[in-house]
């Protein structure tokens, strides 16, 4: 998978950020692949991925 990091590289960027349901801000906000890779090598689980 490409790794995006800069926002200006998303081509989604618009409507992750429209419906991105994570409550934190971060610098990962709507970039979702780095956000699952991050929780991923944390051992954590996105925001959007929880049962609410």
């Amino acid at each position: 998978m490409a790794k995006v990091r800069d926002r200006e590289d998303c081509p989604n960027i618009a409507i992750n950020e429209e419906e991105c349901t994570c409550s934190y801000s971060c610098p990962r906000h709507g970039l979702c692949c780095a956000c699952v890779e991050y929780h991923r090598k944390n051992g954590g689980i996105p925001g959007c991925l929880k049962n609410n």
